[in-house]
């Protein structure tokens, strides 16, 4: 199966399984996700670090083919490490976005401060979906058993498509796309007459998630004003470890 990328240095190539729903010769906002997690994760540190949040502005649609890749570390100290990442295509800046990684040491906390344990069933029936091309065509999503205060959707999800031919999709950059499905689970609009496009993404992580199936739990806010957020909480098989949100942009279609 080819990978949604190639990175050849500081560029990278997104083919055509990256496109979204918005726009078939736009990347889906999930694959410029998974992108920047995996440039923020394996980027060099003086200590093991984990990724605790990640802010990505999303200037301009990002297309397919070449995107230049810039880097700056702009904090590096015994415990934090900040980042600045920008994707450029075409000589024009689309992306931006900014991380902060915490150092990793084993801390054994009460248990009542940690991140609560999953209820739902592990995982249940297939959920149909509408959106089959281009990024969702590996997606598969099945329906979670069980409630959640204050969310209205919950589902599992898993993306079967590759982002690179050399290296591995990993938990955290599985959880980095799943949480930009926010909008599209939390909101209940229908896609057929209303876009509801994101123009971020935060992402929190208290741990970092394993295994390929990971669980989102979302809801959304909308104002007769034409904006709204999405915000949804992330877990896997052993429990829930982050949170996502984002700014929407609401309009009728014509």
């Amino acid at each position: 199966m080819e990978p949604y990328f190639q990175i050849d240095g500081n560029t990278v190539i997104a083919s055509p399984y990256c496109a979204g729903p918005w726009d078939p010769t736009m990347q889906h906002g999930g694959a410029v996700s998974g992108l920047l997690t995996h440039l923020v994760d394996t980027h060099p540190s003086p200590v093991p670090m984990q990724l605790s949040r990640l802010t990505i502005d999303l200037k301009r649609p990002v297309p397919m083919g070449e995107i230049d890749v810039q880097s700056e570390i702009t904090r590096e100290g015994r415990n934090i490490q900040t980042l600045a990442i920008t994707l450029i295509a075409g000589g024009k800046e689309v992306v931006s976005a900014n991380a902060l990684r915490i150092r990793e040491a084993e801390q054994l906390v009460p248990e009542k401060v940690q991140p609560p344990a999953n209820p739902f069933e592990p995982l249940t029936k297939p959920v149909p979906s509408i959106f089959g091309e281009g990024f969702n065509e590996g997606l598969t999503v099945r329906e979670a058993s069980g409630k959640h205060p204050h969310m209205r959707t919950a589902v599992w999800m898993h993306h079967e498509r590759p982002f690179f031919a050399d290296h591995p999709t990993t938990p955290l950059m599985r959880a980095s796309v799943v949480g930009d499905y926010s909008n599209g689970l939390g909101s209940r609009l229908d896609f057929k007459q209303w876009t509801y496009i994101n123009a971020d993404l935060t992402l929190h992580f208290a741990r970092r998630p394993v295994g390929e199936w990971i669980m989102l739990t979302a809801n959304a806010w909308m104002d007769q004003n034409g904006s709204g957020i999405s915000f949804s909480e992330l877990a896997d098989e052993q429990g829930f470890f982050g949170r996502a949100v984002q700014s929407l942009v609401i309009a009728k279609r014509n």
